[in-house]
C-alpha cells in the first residue's frame, strides 16, 4: 500500500507541475493601449476585413472601443459607405408597416 502512496504522490506533483508550465506559457492580454496601437497602425484598404483584430476588440469590452476605431480594425482606411443612413432607416420602417 505504501507504494501506491508514493506513486499517488508523485503523479499529483508531476501534474501539478504540467499545470502551472501550462499557465505560464500563455501569453499575456493585450491593454486597450496596445489593441488601439494596432488599430491605429491599419493603413490603407485592406483586401479583407482583419477578423482576428476584431475579435480581440470583441473580447475586450472594458476598452469600449468606438465603432470608428471597428470600422478601422476591419477596413483599414476604406472609406465609409455612401448614403443618408436616414434614408435607409425610413425604408427599414417602410418595409415593416404591410
Amino acid at each position: 500500500m505504501g507504494s501506491f502512496r508514493k506513486r499517488q504522490a508523485i503523479l499529483i506533483g508531476l501534474f501539478s507541475m504540467f499545470v502551472a508550465n501550462v499557465n505560464a506559457a500563455e501569453p499575456q492580454a493585450e491593454t486597450c493601449e496596445q489593441i488601439r496601437a494596432q488599430i491605429k497602425a491599419q493603413t490603407g484598404v485592406l483586401a479583407a476585413p482583419d477578423t482576428h483584430l476584431l475579435a480581440k476588440i470583441g473580447a475586450n469590452s472594458a476598452c469600449r472601443f468606438t465603432s470608428a476605431e471597428a470600422y478601422r480594425a476591419a477596413y483599414g482606411d476604406k472609406p465609409l459607405p455612401k448614403g443618408d443612413p436616414s434614408a435607409r432607416h425610413r425604408k427599414h420602417h417602410e418595409d415593416n408597416d404591410n
